[in-house]
């Protein structure tokens, strides 16, 4: 059976009530229960910055790493520079190996926590992203359009406006599985 890695922040964490939940991989799990087992070493509140401390974490045998990172680096209030998350999204890619990249996630632009985002910065990280994972030959999930499109958004996303409810927690994982199902076939 193959092995797959989730490597991201507080979305792949299934963040809720101000507790990591396995969520998020039980999803994955249940999805892709005749193609791999999956691990989840994903770390909410990190940026690429721990990500990239926290390489040494997946561990060596493996087919494949999901890489989550983005919107806490696209955060203005405690984010870091464009060329910042450039250069650690390709160290991070350059050392797992066969990946794909989950592009950011769009923050409900009815909350309050969409003020440390915008729209033009969202867009400025999710193209960072979708240009590294070209340059390291990985696939890449763009799911920011999907999530702008997305109707009645409070069933989507937790009152704090950034994490996801169930719902949004199936609609995330129904956009990378079937990348990930392509990849391992």
């Amino acid at each position: 059976m193959k092995k797959i890695i989730l490597f991201g922040d507080s979305i792949f964490n299934g963040y809720r009530n101000g507790q990591n939940t396995n969520l998020v991989t039980n999803l994955f799990q249940h999805a892709l229960i005749n193609y791999a087992q999956v691990e989840n070493i994903s770390k909410s509140g990190a940026t690429t910055v721990e990500g990239v401390d926290y390489l040494e974490q997946i561990p060596p045998e493996h087919d494949l790493v999901v890489v989550e990172y983005g919107n806490n680096d696209a955060a203005t209030a405690w984010g870091i520079s464009p060329e910042s998350y450039e250069k650690n999204l390709a160290q991070i890619l350059s050392a797992v190996g066969k990946v794909i990249v989950v592009g950011l996630c769009n923050p409900n632009p009815e909350s309050d926590i969409f003020q440390y985002y915008g729209a033009e910065r969202l867009d400025l990280f999710n193209n960072i992203a979708q240009k590294v994972a070209k340059a390291h030959g990985a696939q890449f999930v763009d799911i920011l359009p999907a999530m702008r499109n997305l109707t009645d958004k409070s069933t989507y996303y937790q009152a704090d406006g950034q994490h996801l409810t169930d719902q949004g927690n199936e609609f995330l994982v129904n956009q990378i599985v079937p990348v990930i199902k392509k990849d391992l076939a």
